[in-house]
């Protein structure tokens, strides 16, 4: 069976169109959501670069960020002095905001979780309130970025 070279052509040039379309159809964010998030501190090009430029797989994970619960486990586990447990959460947030572009929270996170990590409990504790605030203030903005979606 001989192949039919102008069908085979068509064939690529059909492929190659599909990919670009799925491309365009892969980019969710739209220029509003973007801006706003830059504007509101949030690192998209740290971001996106640990996510290798995948802004579908990228805004996944942001915005599952609002149901993570590693926040309030810590918050918990320093009210109740469970040290170990502290220590764990911030490292584990501290990987999760380093990841995701927060950097106003993952600077005082690393901080914290230095702290417990080299047994200095009460100097980790005074990152506490700044954390708080600063996480949020991070919910707050990604809930008002997913009002502006498409």
């Amino acid at each position: 069976c001989e192949l039919d070279r102008t069908s085979v052509q068509s064939d690529v040039r059909f492929v190659i169109l599909g990919r670009k379309i799925r491309k365009i159809l892969r980019i969710l964010m739209n220029e509003k959501q973007k801006e706003f998030l830059a504007q509101s501190g949030i690192n998209l090009t740290d971001g996106l670069a640990y996510f290798s430029e995948n802004e579908r797989l990228y805004e996944k994970y942001l915005f599952r960020f609002l149901e993570e619960p590693t926040f309030p486990e810590l918050f918990k586990a320093i009210e109740e002095d469970r040290r170990e447990d502290a220590r764990r959460a911030a490292h584990s947030l501290k990987g999760i905001t380093a990841t995701l572009g927060f950097t106003s929270l993952h600077t005082p996170l690393k901080a914290q979780e230095f702290e417990f990590k080299n047994g200095r409990w009460e100097e980790g504790n005074q990152y506490t309130d700044e954390l708080k605030k600063e996480y949020a203030r991070i919910i707050e903005v990604l809930q008002a970025a997913k009002t502006l979606a498409n």
